[in-house]
């Protein structure tokens, strides 16, 4: 094994060998899979069928309006309610699709509530779950929406919502994803298609809604959200200066991203940081796969630094570096979005979690009526499609920096909020850190002269620390939390959310 004292020319050529040989093994582990699936389908066609009760609708009067009782779950009959309702909150929202103008046959599938401040006045916010082909209703239902979904399919009121402080839509994305549908020569391959869709799906959204026109508007999002939110973002702002374009002009004034994933050569090798250095003094590796870990390093930046141009390297990069920086701490069996949590896994963090009751609630034909959705062409809710993350997988958009785009932003005037739960290892915080330092933009010698101060709650909890240049890009690092800050730190990500929205600076 080479060390840091081994000759130069002799650690490139033993660099080179250990990547001839993860190829080859990376080859027949493609092969064992492919025969494997086959024998997985028919594990997953033995099923044990269970009853589960519907949510149940009560429907007392000719307007559909919904009567709140005590231990019933109250789903209303029409897609949009009026205020006051007791389904999921207790402010107006409606759900339903977009058909995409720029498509054959896209129907994007969205869930929204108006704010439960001053909804004629206050921002509106697009959430973008970040999971690559995951579904927003999950974050809907048990991160950030108005009302979590319990295991017995009823459901409370989220006192922490993002809606107290802004209109909020959740949106299923890109098409095949939750409830979205579409023909099949729409489907999409990158986030590239996905910016241009969203993009159409807004235009589609705002002649719905009229009164939202003109409004403050920011896109938010987590996890792959790191490749999404900023390439939507990037797409608003070029319609938005395009002089001889006549769509809808969208207010864009900021974009917040949790635990995202920007940059993989530069955040990827901060898994070895994870690995020794956590705040929670939680060993994942030991000296002998540190090392390996170590010499791997350097053969994974490389391969990465020549995306998008060299997409052969991109992919081998991808797997390349999975397989030897992040494969070997899932050996701690550990959460990989909380590292605090035990957990045996082989490397999909949603296994941790039973979310379960949130596709049976989705699941329920009374609900999905109530939601408006195509049951026939929507076909079963699922929490993520496999075939959309396989097809984006294999174009390397996972692995395609998205700096330009977001240093575009920055330059042109579009706030930036970075925010990673300290807990996460997936997307942790060493690697988000360390991208908004590399970041070029105007403002980065600015950035990186920042002071480090805590981000103080009102009962004087410090909760994070905070890095800001004049409140245009803010890094947040949130204590005692995992990959999804909503979910675990709820209190401290509707405080971070309402500050970024009022420009208030993170650190007073």
């Amino acid at each position: 094994m080479p060390s840091e004292s081994t000759p130069l020319s002799l650690r490139s050529t033993s660099l080179q060998i250990n990547l001839s040989i993860w190829r080859r093994e990376e080859a027949r582990r493609r092969d064992i899979k492919r025969g494997g699936f086959f024998i997985l389908a028919l594990c997953a066609s033995i099923v044990i069928v269970t009853y589960v009760a519907e949510p149940t609708v009560e429907n007392n009067n000719t307007n559909h309006q919904v009567q709140a009782h005590a231990g019933t779950q109250n789903i209303p009959v029409n897609m949009t309610t009026k205020s006051p309702e007791a389904f999921c909150g207790l402010t107006t929202q409606d759900a339903g699709y977009v058909k995409l103008s720029n498509k054959v046959d896209d129907h994007y599938f969205y869930w929204y509530f108006e704010s439960r401040s001053q909804p004629s006045t206050d921002p509106l916010v697009l959430w973008l779950t970040g999971e690559l082909g995951c579904s927003s209703m999950t974050a809907l239902l048990t991160e950030n929406g108005p009302c979590h979904v319990l295991p017995d399919l009823s459901t409370q009121l989220n006192p922490y919502s993002w809606t107290n402080e802004s209109n909020v839509i959740w949106l299923d994305q890109p098409t095949r994803v939750g409830f979205t549908y579409g023909d099949e020569r729409d489907a999409d391959n990158g986030e590239d298609n996905v910016g241009e869709d969203i993009y159409y799906f807004l235009q589609g959204f705002f002649e719905k809604h009229l009164e939202l026109s003109g409004r403050d508007f920011y896109i938010t999002g987590e996890s792959y959200g790191g490749h999404s939110v900023p390439v939507v973002a990037h797409y608003v702002w070029q319609k938005n200066k395009a002089t001889t374009d006549t769509s809808q002009h969208i207010n864009l004034k900021g974009i917040a991203i949790g635990n995202g994933l920007m940059q993989a050569s530069i955040q990827w090798p901060h898994y070895i940081d994870m690995a020794i250095d956590n705040a929670y003094n939680i060993s994942l590796v030991n000296a002998t796969e540190l090392d390996k870990m170590k010499v791997a390093m350097p053969v994974c930046i490389s391969l990465l630094e020549q995306c998008p141009q060299n997409t052969t390297a991109c992919i081998d990069g991808r797997g390349f570096c999975m397989e030897n920086l992040y494969v070997p701490l899932l050996k701690a069996g550990r959460n990989p979005y909380d590292i605090r949590m035990p957990c045996k896994n082989e490397g999909n963090g949603m296994e941790c979690y039973d979310m379960s009751y949130v596709s049976k609630y989705l699941d329920a034909p009374n609900v999905r009526k109530s939601l408006g959705v195509d049951v026939k062409r929507a076909g079963d809710w699922q929490e993520c499609n496999s075939k959309v993350r396989e097809v984006f997988l294999k174009t390397a958009d996972a692995v395609t920096p998205i700096n330009t785009y977001m240093a575009d932003l920055l330059n042109n005037g579009v706030r930036v909020l970075i925010y990673a739960g300290d807990a996460d290892l997936v997307c942790n915080w060493y690697g988000n850190h360390a991208w908004t330092q590399a970041l070029q933009w105007k403002g980065r010698d600015g950035f990186n002269a920042a002071p480090e101060t805590p981000f103080i709650m009102a009962d004087g909890m410090n909760a994070g620390m905070v890095r800001s240049f004049n409140n245009q890009l803010t890094f947040l690092r949130v204590f005692n939390s995992g990959h999804m800050v909503p979910h675990d730190q709820p209190a401290v990500a509707l405080n971070m959310l309402s500050k970024f929205l009022k420009n208030q600076a993170l650190s007073s």
